[in-house]
């Protein structure tokens, strides 16, 4: 319910300001941008954080690159969707028998996330949207021969699922067509991504827990963001009500 509340609270605060805006300017327009990300990824879970055998790494690389689409009324309000290829996992350092080795989870797929973002005159602006991502590959690597890659994992997570994603950050460089910006952007989903009770992504058959799973894997990441924006057309509204699009030459 307050997440519910929180969400309801953001579109009636988007509606608000876009109604704003739209009584102040009438001139909409439209970019394109090119943008890569770097950071972390964790795949929170509480049983493997509490196994005393396993230390989860949270610093775990995460890299996205892609393209997007704006369209921004006035010089504030901006709403628009990005495509990303994207990859993410998780380390673990699991002790087994006095035996340390690395097993890493990796995965790569395509994000699409529709955002709303509110520009302020001075570059900065803040960002809120979902992230639907589809995972394309699972791969397992461990750090010892003793412990087989296992190469069916897809058949334990979803393949699919939504975060939660908040950004913010500033312009590096600003010009009439051309913005390049840089900024932190951090995405997290409810959603469990290992649904299944019974499934550990550590019980390999090397290490064997002792215990089932059953806490959620939730999805966190925290990336650096940089961008760069061309405007490429704008679309003015004429005294008779009749708007046109026009193209920069």
């Amino acid at each position: 319910m307050k997440r519910i509340f929180i969400l309801f609270s953001i579109i009636f605060l988007m509606i608000n300001t876009v109604e704003a805006q739209r009584r102040t300017s009438t001139v909409k327009w439209f970019s394109l941008a090119a943008k890569a990300g770097i950071g972390n990824s964790v795949l929170l879970n509480v049983d493997l954080i509490e196994d005393g055998n396993v230390d989860l790494s949270f610093y775990t690389l995460s890299q996205s690159y892609g393209g997007r689409f704006t369209f921004t009324i006035g010089d504030n309000i901006g709403f628009g969707t990005e495509l990303l290829f994207s990859s993410y996992g998780q380390k673990y350092d699991i002790l087994n028998n006095e035996t340390s080795y690395i097993k890493e989870i990796s995965m790569k797929g395509v994000d699409l996330l529709p955002f709303f973002r509110y520009s302020g005159d001075n570059g900065a602006y803040l960002e809120v949207g979902s992230k639907i991502s589809t995972i394309n590959t699972i791969q397992e690597t461990n750090s010892i021969p003793t412990v087989m890659n296992r190469d069916n994992l897809m058949q334990f997570y979803e393949n699919k699922f939504t975060s939660l994603v908040f950004g913010f950050g500033t312009a590096l460089y600003k010009s009439e067509r051309i913005d390049v910006n840089a900024g932190i952007r951090m995405a997290y989903s409810f959603k469990d991504i290992t649904p299944y009770e019974t499934y550990n992504v550590t019980a390999d058959g090397y290490y064997i827990p002792d215990y089932t799973k059953s806490h959620p894997t939730n999805p966190l990441s925290v990336q650096a963001i940089i961008e760069l924006n061309y405007f490429f057309a704008f679309w003015g509204d004429a005294s008779c009500g009749r708007g046109r699009l026009m193209l920069f030459k």
